[in-house]
């Protein structure tokens, strides 16, 4: 099985336990294993090959009990509990589950109207035999859906690609004949999305590069052999191009193959009217016809009179006519993180606990962190709260913020109580449902939590989730105009499916004075370390460390983002 054939599974698995009313907890940690193994860089069957069982452990949401399930259907090819818990359902309703809006109450009903897949369901509207039978609400939502997901791609998740790409650097820089290796395109210029993967090696033999590659664990196969390129397809069916040049043209060759298209033409013009022209075999003189050598990328933007753009920012922006006046901004780095204010534990759907979560924080060098439990209804906040003080009470090396993360519903209101909101010191709001919604209700509802007194920012702004389900929309003119009126921020959410204020929106954000947080959304230990990619994420909106609130000290983060600290 693959991993998205696994993933599905585990996924069907939540779906028919959230229809049979069971243990929320269970229904969250199927669907964390499947996450966790649909974003694994490796092969989970042959993970459980070398490693049995305990190797399983070691993949993100997988704890001991979906281990022992998956293990038994590596050994027998079947689970007899997953076939327990799914046998009162048609196996089309679980593919119905794929369409975005659609859950398992939905799909339910779509199936005892007769649509038991998703051939049936497009059938259903083209025809529309179920018009009448169902809301033009769900009719209305069914169809976008289904269109969307129709235009789903083949790309994956920025960390998915970087984990591929760093295996095989790493692999291809073990060899003496190869001096250096580098991904290259989106995936240098940190895009939330990529396709292939693009990687420049550095050597004077391809005929031995490709030798080498030839042991490469994760190769399915060498497809194609050029002069100066390989192509590669990886056991798990994504395409890797990789592109041999001397040392000596090297630096020409990541340089070319970095920036976006339009940065590169433009650069080259700029090039020309300074008298000289460029490829990816590097930088001529046009009136001597001087080829020079370019070890390094930098040396092609001092040649040229320039800065050096970070990969992050080379879109054809501005980041060349800044560069040439050598403005470009020093952008926000993940060392400048002092803390991580969107977290979940235990209390939540998080698998941690406060103590572990906190734990961790300090281990990653942070001076603060807010835990930020959903705002369940059922939670028992007083008694979270006396957990978090008394680990501050018994802990110096680092604050815990007690904090929540409240859902803003519907009718434009907050899932709970002023009390309840009161007895934290730091709220965030965030829209978890009623996605479809039109553009000004969806206004209306981020400027209403904007404006509560009580809450002190919005966390993943436009609700995306990506490759999945688009953000909704909102008049982001207006949200900004709110964050600066009432000075509350927006967060840049760094976990890899949400990458979320996207950077279009940081970079105008930051243009108007707004405030911004950057946070990983942590609901395990191992999602605490994907702060590198909400700071990609806001380096790609050319923030600087001014602009991002949690790069500030504790007191004056207390301050700009109006913590009410008890103590």
């Amino acid at each position: 099985m693959t991993n998205q054939e696994i993933a599905d599974l585990l996924r069907s698995v939540a779906a028919a336990y959230s229809m049979k009313g069971l243990n929320r907890f269970q229904i969250i940690a199927y669907e964390g294993a499947a996450d966790g193994i649909e974003h694994a860089t490796s092969d989970v069957t042959d993970l459980w090959k070398h490693e049995g069982k305990e190797g399983l452990k070691q993949i993100p949401g997988i704890g001991e009990g979906i281990a022992v399930h998956l293990d038994e259907l590596f050994r027998t090819g079947q689970v007899a509990h997953f076939e327990d818990v799914l046998k009162d359902y048609p196996e089309g309703l679980f593919s119905l589950l794929k369409v975005p809006g659609v859950g398992p109450k939905t799909a339910l009903k779509l199936v005892e109207l007769g649509v038991d897949d998703l051939r049936g369901l497009k059938n259903a509207i083209q025809d529309r035999s179920i018009e009448g039978k169902v809301t033009d609400k769900l009719l209305m939502k069914l169809r976008e859906g289904l269109e969307e997901y129709q235009k789903r791609s083949d790309r994956m998740l920025l960390p998915m690609a970087e984990e591929l790409a760093d295996i095989i650097v790493g692999y291809l820089t073990k060899a003496p004949f190869i001096r250096k290796a580098d991904p290259l395109g989106s995936l240098r210029r940190k895009v939330s999305t990529i396709g292939d993967i693009d990687i420049a090696v550095a050597s004077d033999d391809i005929k031995k590069v490709k030798a080498h590659l030839l042991d490469l664990p994760i190769l399915g196969k060498i497809l194609e052999e050029g002069e100066t390129t390989l192509t590669l397809v990886l056991k798990n069916g994504i395409r890797v191009d990789i592109m041999v040049q001397p040392l000596t043209s090297y630096g020409a060759l990541i340089q070319h193959f970095t920036g976006s298209k339009h940065h590169n033409i433009k650069l080259r013009s700029y090039a020309n009217k300074r008298g000289f022209s460029l490829s990816e075999h590097g930088i001529k003189e046009i009136k001597s016809k001087t080829l020079l050598p370019v070890e390094d990328e930098g040396k092609i933007y001092e040649l040229l009179g320039m800065q050096v753009p970070p990969p992050e920012i080379r879109e054809d922006t501005g980041e060349i006519e800044a560069a040439i006046d050598q403005k470009l901004p020093v952008l926000v780095a993940l060392g400048d993180i002092k803390g991580d204010v969107h977290t979940h534990t235990t209390w939540s759907d998080g698998h941690n606990s406060v103590s572990e979560m906190a734990e961790k924080a300090k281990n990653l060098g942070y001076k603060y962190m807010a835990i930020t439990d959903h705002s369940y209804p059922n939670l028992d906040f007083s008694k979270r709260i006396k957990q978090i003080e008394q680990y501050n009470d018994s802990e110096n090396g680092i604050r815990v913020i007690i904090g929540l993360e409240v859902n803003i519903t519907a009718s434009c209101g907050l899932q709970v109580s002023d009390r309840v909101l009161s007895e934290h010191e730091f709220i965030l709001a965030s829209i978890h449902s009623s996605f479809r919604q039109d553009k000004e209700t969806i206004t209306k509802r981020l400027v209403y939590a904007l404006e509560h007194p009580l809450v002190n920012g919005i966390a993943h702004p436009t609700g995306r989730i990506l490759l999945e389900r688009s953000g909704y929309e909102a008049d982001w003119e207006k949200v900004f105009e709110a964050c600066l009126k009432y000075d509350k921020f927006l967060e840049i959410n760094s976990f890899p499916d949400r990458m979320d204020l996207p950077d279009i929106l940081v970079r105008e954000a930051v243009g108007k004075g707004v405030k911004l947080v950057v946070n990983t959304d942590s609901h395990h230990l191992e999602h605490m370390t994907l702060m590198k990619y909400g700071v990609g994420v806001a380096r790609r909106g050319w923030t600087t460390k001014k602009s991002i609130l949690n790069a500030l000290d504790l007191p004056e983060f207390v301050k700009e983002a109006h913590v009410r600290l008890r103590k």
